[in-house]
């Protein structure tokens, strides 16, 4: 199944078929096995030429999935980039993952957030350094 609807989303991408993307994303977020949800949409958050990351790293929080983890790393790790079309900074961005780190609240989780709050960009530093003192209220 997995890769069935990983290869469909990026056939959808390759064919700028918004639509198409859209039911796809609606499809895995109804599928029971949270497991599975959780792998699929741990894909589909680093798959570039989609504009559902939003959407996908919400339902990702909700998940609460420790499997996400590094996927969120490889996120804050890649500059946004694939995320420009949000046309957001790079602070909001990272309120996105910030949240779902302290919702996953695992010692690794909670270690991503405190290594990010020392980034040396501004936004994503105040932002994460925002959510450490929050969960360590």
């Amino acid at each position: 199944m997995k890769r069935k609807i990983l290869s469909e989303m990026a056939d959808a991408v390759a064919r700028h078929d918004w639509q198409a993307s859209y039911d796809l994303l609606g499809f895995v977020i109804n599928i029971e096995d949270s497991v599975a949800k959780a792998e699929i949409l741990n894909h589909l958050l680093v798959m570039p030429g989609h504009e559902h990351h939003q959407q996908v790293m919400r339902q990702i929080q909700l998940l609460r999935s420790p499997s996400s983890i590094p996927y969120i790393r490889t996120m804050l790790e890649s500059g946004y980039e694939m995320l420009e079309y949000t046309c957001s900074e790079p602070g909001v961005i990272t309120k996105w993952f910030s949240h779902a780190l302290a919702d996953i609240d695992t010692p690794e989780s909670i270690d991503l957030i405190r290594e990010y709050s020392g980034s040396e960009d501004p936004e994503i530093a105040g932002e994460m350094a925002y959510r450490l003192m929050r969960i360590n209220r």
